[in-house]
C-alpha cells in the first residue's frame, strides 16, 4: 500500500469540511479514479453526497457498503456453509435451550411450525438458501439474517477465508477514506488494510481520538493504528475562543497536534470551582442559556421521567456506555428517522405521526406511512373511503399510545393488529431476549423522552459528547455507569504528564497481558470462592509475578495497580485475587481524561468546570495542575 495516513481532527476543527474539500479536489485532479468514503451515520453520508456529483466518488455508511459488498456473496453456497460453521454453536445452543428460556421456547415453537418438528440443526441448515442483513441489532439465526455488528464481522471473516473478496475493493478504488476511525470496528479497519495491502491505493483515516466511545479490542486496534503515518499538523478551531483553545491544547498534550483559534477574541479564562455542594454551585453560575454537562445520565433521565426506559436500553449490548450508540445517544437523537435503534426509531416515528395527525396534517401522515411501510406496515389507498378506514385504525393506535397503562409491548401489539394490507412485523422485538426488558417499559416514558430531546437544557450524550454551546458548565464527577473515574484523574494528573498515547498504550498492554494471564490460569478468577481458590492459587500467583515484573518500570501501572498486586502477593486469597486482572482502573481513568477534554471542548465563549470536593484527595496539588492547564481557580461556592 502506498499511503497509510491517520489525520486527527478534534471537535470544532472542521473535519467534515476538510473531507469534503479533499474529495472535491480528488474529483477534479483525478476524475477517472474511484474514491470511497465511508462513515458510520446516514447524516454524515448525506452531507458528503450533497456536494458530490462525480460517478467515480462513492459515499456510504459502513453498513451500506458492507451490505452492498455482501449482496452477491450471500447466496453463494460456500458462504452459506461458512455461516453455519461460524454460528453453528449458537444455533445449536438456541435449539437446545438449556436455560429453559420461555422466550426462546416460544420462538422455537413457531419455527417448529414453519420449518419442521423436531427442530434440528440440519433442518435449520437446509432451510437457509441465502443470507441477508436484517438491519436490526440482533441476529435471526435460524433464517441466516445478520445484525448490524455481525454483518461487519461476518463479511470480514469471509474475506479472510475467501481472499478474492478483498479484490472487489482493491481492484476498484484508488483511495479509501474512513471517517470517525476511532469508533470503527477493528474488524472493519483490518478488512480495509488487508484489502488494499498489495495495491497502490491509499487508506486515510479521519477522526478524533478524544471522542472514542466504541470500545473495540484495544490491543489489536492499536497494533493496526501504529502502521499509519500521523502527520504533525496545526488545525484551526472554529468553535472556541483563544482562552478555551489554549486550555484544550494543554489538556490534549500532543506535539503532533496544535489547535489555533479562528476567533480573534481571547475571551474569559476558563474557571474551575471546587465545591462541597456542586448542585448549588451550578445553580449560582448557570443561567437559562447555559448548557449543563453531566456524566450521570441516570439523574437526567430520572428527572424527566424516563429512567426505566434509559436503563432498559442501556442494558442492551448495543447501547451500553462503551457501545457505538449509547442509550443516551439513541434517546436524544433530534431527528427520529436517524435514531440508531430500530425500535426506538419506530416508537419516535409513531409519536411524530401522532403529532402530525393531531395538527390535521393528514397528507404528511400518509407520506410518512408510505415512506416507512417496512416499519409501520403497509396501508393501500384505493379511494377516499380508505382514508376513513385509516383514520379509524390510527385512532385505535393513538388511543393505545395515550393510555397511561400501556407498555411499549402493548403499543407494538396494537400496531401489528391494525387492518393494514401488510401489518407491521414486530415479532423480532417481542421474541428477542435483548428486548425483553425494553418492551415492558411504560410507553409514556418514551413520550416524555421524545418531548425532552428537542429542547434539552442538560447534555446526556455519552456524558458530554455533542454540539457546542456558548456557555458550558461541566460537572466533573465520578460515575460507575458509565465507568468514569474522575477522582482518579484528579489524583493522578498532578503526578504524571498524561496524554492519550500514555493512557492508550498502557490500556492496550494491560488488555493483552491480562487476557493471556486469564487464559493460562484457565478459570474465571472473579468466580472463585474460598473452597475453589486453592486449586488455582499457584497459577494465579505465577501470572501475578510475571505481570508485576513485566510492568515494573511503568510508574502509571504501579500507581493504578501496585497496591492491588502487593496486597495479593503479601496475602494471597479470593478477595485480593478478584481485583488482579480487572481493566476498570485504566478504563475509568482513560474515560475520565477523554470526557474532561470533550466537556471543555463544547464551550464556545464561556467554560466553567465544577469539581465536587469528594473528587479531590489533594486539593492544593489538583488546583496547581489545573492552573498549569490554563484554568482560573475561583473561590468556592457552597462550601
Amino acid at each position: 500500500m502506498s499511503n497509510l495516513r491517520l489525520i486527527n481532527a478534534p471537535a470544532g476543527s472542521g473535519k467534515s469540511t476538510e473531507i469534503k474539500r479533499l474529495v472535491r479536489e480528488w474529483s477534479v485532479e483525478r476524475p477517472l479514479d474511484r474514491l470511497l468514503c465511508v462513515t458510520y451515520t446516514n447524516r454524515a453520508a448525506e452531507e458528503l453526497k450533497a456536494e458530490i456529483s462525480s460517478p467515480f466518488i462513492a459515499v456510504s455508511t459502513i453498513h451500506s457498503f458492507f451490505n452492498g459488498l455482501a449482496q452477491s456473496l450471500f447466496s453463494a453456497p460456500e458462504i452459506v456453509a461458512y455461516y453455519f460453521e461460524i454460528y453453528g454453536d449458537a444455533i445449536n445452543a438456541r435449539i437446545k435451550n438449556a436455560d429453559e428460556s420461555s422466550t426462546t421456547e416460544a420462538s422455537n415453537a413457531r419455527y417448529r411450525e414453519s420449518i419442521g418438528d423436531p427442530l434440528t440443526f440440519e433442518l435449520v441448515r437446509g432451510s437457509v438458501k441465502a443470507l441477508d442483513y436484517n438491519e436490526r441489532p440482533f441476529n435471526t439465526l435460524y433464517r441466516g439474517r445478520l445484525s448490524h455488528d455481525d454483518l461487519l464481522s461476518f463479511v470480514a471473516l469471509c474475506a479472510k477465508r475467501f481472499p478474492s473478496i478483498y479484490r472487489r475493493v482493491s481492484g476498484k478504488y484508488r483511495r479509501v477514506i474512513i471517517d470517525e476511525y476511532q469508533d470503527t470496528d477493528v474488524n472493519v479497519l483490518e478488512f480495509f488494510i488487508e484489502a488494499l495491502r498489495d495495491s497502490d491505493a491509499d487508506l486515510h483515516l479521519y477522526g478524533d481520538r478524544m471522542q472514542q466511545i466504541y470500545k473495540t479490542d484495544p490491543e489489536r486496534f492499536q497494533a493496526l493504528i501504529r502502521s499509519f503515518h500521523v502527520p504533525q499538523r496545526e488545525v484551526i478551531n472554529y468553535r472556541s475562543t483563544v482562552a478555551i483553545v489554549s486550555v484544550l491544547n494543554t489538556i490534549y498534550n500532543d506535539q503532533t497536534l496544535r489547535q489555533v483559534a479562528d476567533s480573534k477574541v481571547y475571551g474569559a479564562v476558563p474557571k474551575v470551582h471546587f465545591s462541597a455542594t456542586p448542585d448549588n454551585t451550578v445553580d449560582e453560575i448557570a443561567d437559562a442559556d447555559t448548557l449543563i454537562l453531566s456524566v450521570h445520565n441516570s439523574s437526567i433521565f430520572g428527572a424527566i421521567g424516563g429512567l426505566e426506559l434509559f436503563n432498559a436500553l442501556k442494558a442492551m449490548p448495543d447501547h451500553g456506555y462503551n457501545s457505538r450508540y449509547s442509550a443516551a445517544t439513541v434517546l436524544t437523537e433530534p431527528e427520529w428517522e436517524k435514531v440508531p435503534n430500530a425500535l426506538i426509531r419506530l416508537l419516535y416515528g409513531l409519536l411524530s405521526t401522532e403529532a402530525a395527525y393531531a395538527s390535521g396534517h393528514v397528507g404528511a401522515v400518509i407520506s410518512t406511512l408510505r415512506a416507512h411501510s417496512r416499519d409501520f406496515g403497509e396501508f393501500r389507498f384505493h379511494g377516499h373511503e380508505d382514508k376513513a378506514i385509516l383514520a379509524t385504525q390510527l385512532d385505535e393506535l393513538f388511543s393505545a399510545m395515550q393510555d397511561e397503562n400501556s407498555s411499549i409491548k402493548d403499543v407494538l401489539v396494537k400496531l401489528s393488529c391494525l387492518s393494514f394490507a401488510r401489518p407491521a412485523d414486530v415479532s423480532g422485538y417481542l421474541e428477542s431476549e435483548e428486548y425483553s426488558l425494553l418492551v415492558l417499559v411504560p410507553f409514556q416514558q418514551v413520550r416524555k423522552v421524545f418531548d425532552f430531546r428537542l429542547s434539552p437544557s442538560h447534555s446526556t450524550q455519552h456524558g458530554v459528547k455533542g454540539e457546542s454551546h456558548e456557555k458550558v458548565v461541566f460537572v466533573a464527577e465520578t460515575s460507575t455507569s458509565p465507568a468514569v473515574r474522575m477522582k482518579n484523574l484528579f489524583d493522578v494528573w498532578p503526578k504524571f504528564d498524561l496524554n492519550l498515547d500514555v493512557l492508550e498504550t498502557l490500556f492496550g498492554r494491560l488488555t493483552g497481558v491480562f487476557r493471556t494471564a486469564k487464559e493460562k490460569i484457565g478459570v474465571d478468577v472473579t468466580k472463585l470462592n474460598r473452597n475453589t481458590f486453592p486449586a488455582a492459587e499457584d497459577s494465579i500467583t505465577a501470572e501475578v509475578r510475571i505481570i508485576a515484573d513485566a510492568l515494573s518500570e511503568s510508574e502509571l501501572f504501579n500507581e493504578l495497580y501496585g497496591a492491588t498486586y502487593s496486597a495479593y502477593l503479601k496475602k494471597p486469597g479470593v478477595t485480593n485475587a478478584k481485583k488482579l486482572f480487572s481493566l476498570s482502573a485504566i478504563e475509568g481513568l482513560l474515560a475520565a481524561y477523554r470526557l474532561f477534554y470533550v466537556g471543555c471542548s463544547r464551550a464556545r465563549t464561556e467554560l466553567e468546570v465544577v469539581i465536587p470536593m469528594k473528587e479531590v484527595s489533594d486539593r492544593q496539588a489538583t488546583a496547581e495542575k489545573l492552573r498549569q492547564l490554563g484554568f482560573e481557580i475561583v473561590e468556592d461556592i457552597g462550601v
